[in-house]
Order: structure tokens, then C-alpha cells, then sequence
């Protein structure tokens, strides 16, 4: 199956770590930290194909072509026809020699504390987390881990001229000292034309970084915002403020950008926020028509994801949809809901998590979700 990303492309993760993309599932057995490297050949090689046949790792792709959303693949083979289709190289990926595209997740250093997330995207969680390691028992042994380990800034800007997009992640990407870093380089060789990405948690919306970002002429901001009202707080954590955060928007995109800017707001749709999570998308058109809308289903931890719920909670979830005029919007979320069975133990697992972090934080699950509340008690 034909894919461009791993021509033009490098995801950073927050170990410094090379990976093709943020979407596959790249096994640790690769090594992708050269670009030449033996391994990246081979995947270049088996990505050039254009037979139907999917690589394991690209089992994200494939399920959300299947249920009628855009993959990254689709995304970055759209890139490729822009580009006007250019020569291949297994070694090199094009005549580049280097990847000019760049999705980059530099530290964890972040100030939210989101449910569905990780220590390893969240310096806040990781705290949390070394107080009660029995959140996370799958980073028992990582709770401890430098995820701020410096990725070599240097060797990628050294090709800071030719760069066709960066793109900053979590993190929260507007507090990194490594961000700002990249920006300065790129603004001081004179390429501001090229795309940047930001996802941002929207809390801070700090004139210094803003300062530097609004000097750039093709920029996509990401707002991640996973519900509407106390319920965003609930799952984003004790720091997130959600009025906070639905005025940022408002207010950066009121800053003086020197070129092309456009605004999204991205949402996480988890088992938490199921039976609603429509509603969000029915407030940003109402009030933010302006900003567009993007919503998926969360993938890793995979104790968070609606996929293994039972059959009847998915029922109600499209019921509460339809009744609520928004089912057809989000019919890509309900395709990929019924392409996986009840999984029992994962939502055991889920309700433990549910309870030990309600705990921790002093907060309720009944408060903010009731219907959840309800649906697991009656699943006793």
C-alpha cells in the first residue's frame, strides 16, 4: 500500500526516539534514528508498492480509511500530488537527502494532566504518577524516565531552508524552551513560508511564543478540547480551566498574523465523554464558526477507547446522537465503534483507573459524567 510519509517525513517522540509516523504502530525493533538507515530502507521499499496489502503497523490508516475519515497516509500521498509527484529514493526519500517534513513531540513538559494521556506526554501526570503508581502499572518501570532527553535540533536545523512543515505537539509545545528554539532558526534563514502545525491544550496563550508564531505565513493551530464545559476539566485535569481556554481561542486568533492562519479545534473521543461528545461540535458552530472541527477516537491507552464497550452502551450512544440531530456528523466515530467486540476486562480496567484517579484527585465521576456513572455501576 502506497504511502509517502516515510520519504519526506520524521515523527520525534518525547524519548527522542525516530519513528515514520505518530499514526502506525512502529515496534521498537526498528531502527529509524539515521535516515539512511537499513530499517528505513526497507520500510521505504515496502511502502512504494501499490498492491492493497497493509502493514501491520499501519492499522490506524487502515481503519480510518475503512470507516470514511482521512489517514495520514491519504494525507501525505494529497502532499505527494502536490509536490507533482517527485523521484523516490529508498535511501535518501527524495532528493532531499533529508526529511522535510517534521511532526515533533521534543519533552513531556506539559501543564494539563488529561486522563487518556500518558507520563510520557505529560510531566504533570508523571508526577502523578510517582505518587500513586498504580494508575499507570503499565509504566511501572518508566515512571522514572527522561522524556526530556534533547533531540539533536542541530542536525535537523542544518536543513532548516528546505523545510516544508513542522509540526510541534505534546507535550504542551507553547511552554517548551525547544519550540521557541525552532522557531528563532527558521525565522533567522528566512523561511516562513513553510507550514507549522501547533497543537496546543489552549491554555496559554503567552505573547512571547505568539510573537514569534504570528511572523509565519501558513499556520494550522490545533485546539485539543475533548467536551464541552466541566466535563473537559474533568478528563484535561485539576489545571485545566475550560472558559479559560474557550476565550484563548477567541483571542489568539484576534492576534495581527502576518499571512495565512487557520483554526481547529481537535477533540478525543474516549468512553467518557460518548454520550455527548457531539455536543462540542454543535457549540463551535453556533459560536466559533470560524474554527473548523476534527474529532477521533482515542487509540493508546486503549482502557480509555469506546471500541470495547458492550454493544447496548454503544446502542445508547447512538441514540443520544440521533436524538440529538448529530448523528450524522459523527457517523465516522459510530463506523469504527462496531468494528470491535465488548471487551470486559478492559473496561474493568477502565473503571479501576475511573476510581483510583478520582481518589487521587478528589473528584467524582458522578459529578461530571452521570450517565457513565450509571452504565458501570448497572454493568456490576
Amino acid at each position: 500500500m502506497f504511502c509517502f510519509v516515510p520519504f519526506m517525513h520524521s515523527h520525534v517522540d518525547t524519548t527522542a526516539t525516530n519513528r515514520v509516523c505518530c499514526a502506525g504502530q512502529w515496534y521498537k525493533k526498528y531502527d529509524l534514528q539515521e535516515w539512511d538507515s537499513k530499517d528505513y530502507q526497507d520500510i521505504r521499499t515496502s511502502l512504494m508498492s501499490d498492491d492493497t496489502e497493509w502493514r501491520r503497523e499501519c492499522i490506524e490508516c487502515k481503519n480510518k480509511e475503512e470507516s470514511g475519515a482521512q489517514s495520514l497516509r491519504q494525507h501525505y500521498n494529497d502532499v505527494y500530488d502536490q509536490f507533482d509527484k517527485p523521484e523516490l529514493n529508498i535511501v535518501t526519500g527524495t532528493n532531499f537527502d533529508a526529511p522535510i517534513s517534521y511532526d515533533l513531540s521534543m519533552t513531556n513538559l506539559c501543564n494539563l494532566s488529561c486522563r487518556m494521556c500518558g507520563p510520557h506526554s505529560s510531566s504533570q501526570l508523571q508526577k502523578e504518577s510517582i505518587k500513586h503508581p498504580e494508575l499507570w502499572p503499565e509504566y511501572a518501570d518508566d515512571l522514572h524516565k527522561d522524556y526530556n532527553k534533547r533531540y539533536d535540533l542541530d542536525k535537523m536545523l542544518d536543513n532548516a531552508e528546505s523545510l516544508f512543515e513542522v509540526k510541534f505537539r505534546g507535550g504542551e509545545p507553547t511552554l517548551q524552551p525547544e519550540t521557541r528554539a525552532i522557531l528563532e532558526r527558521l525565522i533567522e534563514v528566512g523561511n516562513i513560508n513553510l507550514n507549522i502545525l501547533l497543537t496546543t491544550n489552549g491554555t496559554n496563550a503567552n505573547n512571547t511564543f505568539f510573537k514569534l508564531l504570528t511572523q509565519f505565513k501558513n499556520v494550522h493551530i490545533q485546539f485539543s478540547i475533548d467536551a464541552y464545559g466541566k466535563g473537559h476539566d474533568y478528563i484535561r485535569g485539576p489545571a485545566s480551566d475550560f472558559k479559560t481556554i474557550w476565550s484563548n481561542v477567541k483571542k489568539i486568533r484576534e492576534l495581527n498574523w502576518a499571512g495565512n492562519v487557520d483554526f481547529e479545534i481537535n477533540q478525543t473521543v474516549q468512553t467518557l465523554n460518548i454520550f455527548d461528545f457531539w455536543r462540542l461540535r454543535q457549540e463551535v458552530s453556533l459560536q466559533y464558526d470560524w474554527c473548523r472541527f476534527r474529532n477521533f477516537i482515542v487509540y493508546d491507552p486503549h482502557i480509555h477507547s469506546p471500541r470495547f464497550m458492550p454493544d447496548q452502551w454503544k446502542d445508547i450512544a447512538v441514540a443520544k446522537a440521533k436524538e440529538a440531530g448529530a448523528y450524522e456528523d459523527e457517523k465516522h466515530i459510530f463506523n469504527m465503534l462496531n468494528k470491535y467486540n465488548h471487551n470486559n476486562d478492559v473496561m474493568q480496567a477502565l473503571r479501576g483507573n475511573i476510581e483510583l484517579m478520582d481518589m487521587s484527585r478528589k473528584q467524582h465521576l458522578k459529578d461530571y459524567y452521570p450517565l457513565v456513572n450509571d452504565l458501570f455501576e448497572a454493568h456490576e
